[in-house]
């Protein structure tokens, strides 16, 4: 018999279990302490998405399995100080976990849990311990509200006494906890375990008007900007940044692929607002993308040059403190904080009616079918009559379409079945990710080719590794671009065609 959980709901059954015990038993040692922990995971839930919670008390973290509530690893960090990202934890196996869960993600503290505890050994009349007890209360942030479990504990050699034990705390009126105390602690302060403010979450009706479905649309991704500007300000991890401009980007497609639902001098403002913000957090954003590939650009130069990989990442560091410092200034200036107010007062007003948006009282559903499926057909269009020699700047548009693809996919996924949409994504999503290498090794190209035209005569070493890195990523996008036909035909292959026919025709 394994380790069982029971919540606690009535004080009274709470206050009952030590009588019930000692009517059991001939014997009970109690002990009694309190601890105190963190509650630690990522602002997209990461790590609770994987299976597991992380508590972190002083120096030491330890993972707890959710469904079983058994420890999964733990380490010591060496430091009380909080550790906000995997790479700084010690190597060890549970560092690779947190890796393999995290990646670039920074840890947050959700809360801090204080966990009375009263042990109980019960003992038989030999004084031999045949089980144990443990009657736990827990709290968060030293708020008023408590969650009661008890924890049985069998002793191997004693399953009769266990099951005993486990009868009478069920005549108690004691049920199996069905979540752990401190996500019902969670929950009740309002933060939802598992929910990610990133991800767009809505359900459309297909007979619902287009303008009221774009603006659910906007009010989701507009929630995901508030969510994220705070990370981004106060610089957490690199991924608050990406998120915003996703949502950002995500909008003006929207706008961009919708005309005539809305008036046009409404997209008109809406969509010069969305691109005051990109323009505000864009030369952040590309200097993150360059700091986040030290590690792949080390793997690719030899050791002679690796120290002048260190001088341009601390280049690009310094660059980024700057950028960093007009970013956050411009954000609590007046561009960027009317482009919001537009924003929030587009979703708070109701939709247009009249000539100027006649496409607003269409039902979505149908509306949907058409802008979804004359993408599509623009894209096979143009990868049709791509070949190796087409230029570089046509895959990049190509590129484009497949992204407002994938955009109008996921705004419209809940109006056609799941299983067929997963599938449409999938296919995509290959086409993208050839689509999307090749670009970005174009980017960095482009980025680095930029820093080595700065005269620096003092870094020539940097130079060189610069040098070094344009060369190896010039081929590796070679290699990408010669799999870009094979990856289209696949895309384009009878049975997908047959598939976007089908649902969006």
């Amino acid at each position: 018999m394994t380790d069982r959980c029971y919540a606690i709901t009535d004080p009274d059954a709470l206050a009952a279990i030590p009588t019930a015990m000692a009517d059991l038993f001939d014997g009970i040692r109690e002990a009694a302490e309190t601890s105190v922990f963190e509650v630690m995971d990522s602002f997209d839930w990461r790590l609770f998405n994987k299976g597991f919670l992380l508590f972190k008390s002083r120096e030491r973290y330890e993972a707890i399995d959710i469904a079983t509530g058994h420890p999964v690893g733990t380490i010591m960090a060496g430091t009380e100080k909080p550790l906000r990202f995997a790479r700084a934890f010690p190597e060890s196996d549970f560092t690779a976990m947190l890796k393999s869960a995290l990646d670039i993600r920074a840890l947050l503290s959700l809360g801090t849990i204080t966990r009375r505890t009263i042990g109980q050994d019960l003992l038989n009349s030999d004084e031999k311990i045949v089980a144990r007890l443990a009657l736990e209360t827990y709290g968060i942030d030293g708020r008023p509200e408590k969650v009661n479990q008890c924890r049985l504990m069998p002793v191997r050699g004693y399953s009769v006494e266990a099951r005993r034990i486990a009868a009478c705390l069920e005549q108690l009126g004691l049920q199996p906890a069905g979540k752990p105390p401190v996500l019902t602690l969670l929950t009740e302060k309002g933060i939802a375990p598992g929910a990610c403010a990133s991800k767009i979450d809505l359900t459309l009706a297909p007979g619902m008007p287009a303008a009221e479905a774009v603006r659910c649309i906007m009010e989701n991704l507009i929630s995901v900007m508030h969510a994220n500007i705070p990370g981004v300000r106060q610089d957490i991890d690199s991924e608050f940044l990406h998120d915003f401009r996703v949502a950002v980007r995500r909008a003006r497609s929207l706008l961009s692929q919708m005309k005539g639902v809305l008036d046009a001098g409404t997209t008109a403002t809406l969509q010069q607002r969305l691109k005051t913000m990109g323009d505000i957090t864009g030369n952040v954003r590309d200097l993150d993308v360059a700091l986040l590939k030290k590690e792949e650009y080390t793997a690719l130069l030899p050791d002679v040059l690796k120290p002048g990989l260190d001088q341009l990442f601390g280049t690009l560091q310094q660059k980024r403190r700057y950028a960093r410092n007009r970013m956050v200034k411009a954000m609590a200036g007046t561009a960027f904080n009317a482009a919001l107010f537009d924003l929030d007062a587009f979703v708070r007003t109701d939709p247009p009616t009249g000539a100027d948006s006649p496409g607003g009282s269409l039902p979505i559903g149908e509306l949907a079918k058409t802008v979804i499926y004359k993408r599509y057909r623009r894209i096979v269009k143009k990868g049709s009559r791509m070949s190796d020699i087409t230029p570089d700047d046509h895959l990049h548009r190509l590129r484009i379409d497949c992204k407002k693809l994938r955009y109008l996919l996921e705004f419209f996924t809940s109006l056609f079945p799941d299983d067929l949409m997963k599938i449409l994504v999938k296919q995509l999503k290959q086409l993208q990710d050839n689509l999307g290498d090749f670009n970005d090794l174009s980017v960095q190209q482009n980025f680095l080719t930029q820093h080595l035209e700065t005269p620096r005569p003092q870094v020539i070493l940097s130079a060189a590794a610069t040098g070094g890195l344009i060369t190896r990523l010039h081929t590796a996008q070679q290699q990408v671009r010669s799999q870009f036909l094979s990856v289209f035909k696949t895309f384009n292959a009878t049975e997908n065609r047959k598939r976007f026919k089908t649902l969006f025709t």
